[in-house]
């Protein structure tokens, strides 16, 4: 399968991505699939995160992409549906970027963000008042 034409409706992969991620499902043993997602934290809202696991909940949503098994727990899918999973290098920085077109604004650091149509919550809104 040719990742640059997979372009599903929930995440598309960069091949970058898809290497990264292959590269490290192959130093995980059991555990050879990744569960991405969202978790509520940081002064914005949500954050992305992802682990590796050897099985999905029930109520994941799998997408197989170039022998590669992804989950996306059913909560997360409104908020990262339409993303790209790209992998970075920025100088000495390097890691998973997610492209969310649902995404309204990030926080200063990068690590969270707010979706659209959603109310902040109290604590984000203290905290952009300090910046």
């Amino acid at each position: 399968m040719n990742p640059r034409k997979h372009k599903p409706e929930l995440l598309n992969f960069t091949t970058k991505a898809l290497a990264h991620f292959k590269h490290m499902v192959s130093m995980q043993g059991k555990e050879n699939k990744v569960k991405l997602g969202v978790k509520k934290m940081g002064c914005n809202g949500y954050a992305y995160y992802f682990e590796f696991t050897s099985r999905a909940n029930k109520s994941d949503h799998k997408i197989s992409v170039d022998s590669l098994d992804f989950f996306v727990p059913s909560d997360s899918i409104n908020v990262i549906k339409g993303s790209q999973v790209d992998f970075t290098i920025e100088g000495l920085n390097q890691g998973i970027k997610f492209i969310n077109p649902n995404a309204s604004a990030v926080c200063g650091c990068g690590e969270s963000f707010t979706v659209k149509d959603e109310k902040p919550s109290p604590e984000s809104v203290a905290a952009e008042k300090k910046n």
